[in-house]
C-alpha cells in the first residue's frame, strides 16, 4: 500500500530531523552532554595566553584524564588542569566514593569521537611527573573541566601555583557543593 502525500512528507521530515541530529552529535561530539557543558563557549579567562591542539577523544581514564589523538599522528594523555576528580579503582588502591560516576560523567560529555581543543597555561607546566600533557580541555569551546565541576564531578584543585582559571573554578565548586551535585551530596 502506497502512504498519503501527507504521510510521506511527515516521514521524510522526521527521517531529515533524525539525520541533522545524528550529523550534530559526530560534529559537536558531546550529544548527551551538550547542556551540561554550559549554555555558552567559555572563552579563555583574562590574560590567559596558552597554546591550542586539536585533537579527537579516543579513551576516558578517569574523571580528569583523558587519551587524545592530535592532528599530527602523536597521541597525548592529558590530565586536565585546575580539577581533580576522585580516583577510580587501581590495583592494590581502592577507588573514592564518586569516582566511577566521574568517569561515566566524563564519558558523557567526551564519547570516544569529539574533537576537542587542548589549551595550555603558561602559569603551568606542560607534563606531569607521569608524562601526561597538562591542559584545560574545551569541547565546542565550551569548558569540559568547568563542567566536571559544575555537575559535582570534580573541585577546583589547589596547586602551589594556582591555575588562570582557578577563581573561576571556585565559584563552580562553590554553586555545586550549595546545590548538593554529585560528590558532594553523595560523599558526606
Amino acid at each position: 500500500m502506497i502512504a498519503s502525500k501527507p504521510v510521506r512528507i511527515i516521514s521524510l521530515v522526521i527521517a531529515a530531523l533524525v539525520v541533522i541530529v545524528g550529523v550534530r552529535a559526530l560534529g559537536g561530539g558531546f550529544a548527551a552532554g551538550a547542556d551540561e557543558l554550559g549554555d555558552r563557549p567559555s572563552g579563555a579567562a583574562p590574560g590567559e595566553r596558552g597554546k591550542r591542539t586539536v585533537g579527537v577523544v579516543t579513551y576516558v581514564l578517569d574523571g580528569d584524564t583523558v587519551q587524545v589523538d592530535l592532528r599530527d599522528g602523536r597521541q597525548a594523555r592529558v590530565r586536565f588542569l585546575g580539577i581533580s576528580a576522585p580516583e577510580i579503582p587501581h590495583p592494590g588502591k581502592p577507588g573514592e566514593c564518586y569516582g566511577q560516576a566521574a568517569t561515566r560523567h566524563l564519558e558523557r560529555l567526551l564519547p570516544v569521537g569529539t574533537q576537542v581543543t587542548l589549551v595550555s597555561d603558561p602559569t603551568q607546566d606542560d607534563v606531569d611527573v607521569y608524562g601526561r600533557w597538562l591542559r584545560y580541555v574545551q569541547a565546542a569551546g565550551r569548558d569540559v573541566g568547568a563542567a566536571q565541576i559544575r555537575s559535582g564531578s570534580a573541585a577546583a584543585r589547589d596547586s602551589s601555583t594556582p591555575v588562570a582559571r582557578h577563581a573561576k573554578y571556585l565559584r563552580i565548586e562553590e554553586s555545586a557543593r550549595v546545590g548538593d551535585r554529585g560528590l558532594w551530596s553523595e560523599c558526606r
